[in-house]
């Protein structure tokens, strides 16, 4: 039976937070591999951008939601991030209720295989239940300012090829402009079945504006054009390369889709910026992982 988990703006875990450094241990996040982020087809590799998580809802509810669904990321084993808006609409009572993990094929079923025509078969998707919902406290459901949940599962996610925790922003980024980079946007799309992944080109936020006047923007949020036309549901993880001398060594998270739109034939997408609700973040996390 489908059932409703309450909201909570509370701090939870901040005694057990901890920061883990991604060279310890056997803890991965962030993947990267650049044969495969080279390869724009018509669907991303099962083993690249392991963090898109789909979330499920109660039957009824995403027809609340614009384009019927909404993502998240994966960034520890226990924690995903997620916009406001895909649970709260004014009610304050939350209608999702479990999260998937690993999923290629949104119309393949989950928990078993999903074998493609040309015999391609991937790892099957995770389904965990919530725990929790914390609602960052500033959200406003009207402005769409502050859209930040961050979602506690019931028990850890299973790492596996298919399954992997985006690395948080580094230490040294947090502070770098988010303008005129470039990044990537990876998921599941509105009107395909394959998880896609495209390149983002970041603008000001007056140009952005100025081009789709109907964008949901903020001095918390990024935005940018999409480079190939996909539109995606929103909580699209958007994602950086971060560097170690002369080498790419992982994908870091930069932000959360929250709003999207047309400019003629091109797509306008606008990110929360992660790095700005990192201490919301870590209180309600138990474990993040950064590479240093």
């Amino acid at each position: 039976m489908l059932g409703r988990i309450a909201v909570t703006t509370l701090i939870l875990g901040l005694l057990s937070f901890g920061v883990q450094s991604a060279e310890q241990g056997d803890t991965q996040c962030g993947a990267f591999n650049e044969d495969q982020m080279l390869k724009q087809k018509g669907f991303a590799i099962p083993t690249e951008h392991q963090w898109v998580v789909r979330i499920v809802y109660g039957k009824g509810f995403e027809g609340k939601i614009k384009n019927n669904g909404c993502l998240g990321a994966l960034i520890s084993k226990r924690t995903v991030l997620a916009p406001a808006h895909c649970f709260v609409q004014y009610n304050g009572v939350a209608e999702a209720f479990s999260v998937h993990l690993g999923v290629f094929n949104k119309s393949a079923p989950v928990g078993v295989p999903s074998c493609e025509l040309d015999g391609y078969c991937t790892r099957p998707a995770q389904e965990i239940k919530l725990a929790e919902i914390a609602i960052h406290p500033e959200y406003d459901s009207r402005t769409l300012k502050n859209s930040l949940a961050v979602l506690t599962l019931q028990r850890d996610a299973k790492i596996y090829p298919n399954v992997m925790p985006i690395c948080m922003p580094p230490i040294n980024l947090l502070n770098e402009t988010l303008v005129a980079q470039t990044f990537m946007v990876a998921g599941l799309r509105i009107y395909e079945d394959l998880r896609l992944k495209t390149w983002v080109n970041t603008l000001s936020r007056s140009f952005c504006q100025n081009r789709v006047k109907t964008l949901v923007t903020s001095s918390n949020t990024v935005c940018g054009y999409h480079a190939l036309k996909e539109t995606y549901y929103l909580g699209a993880p958007l994602v950086g390369m971060q560097k170690k001398g002369h080498s790419t060594q992982n994908f870091y998270l930069v932000g959360i889709m929250i709003d999207w739109g047309l400019d003629g034939d091109r797509i306008m997408s606008s990110f929360l910026a992660i790095r700005n609700y990192m201490d919301f973040i870590k209180q309600n996390s138990n474990s993040l992982i950064v590479r240093s």
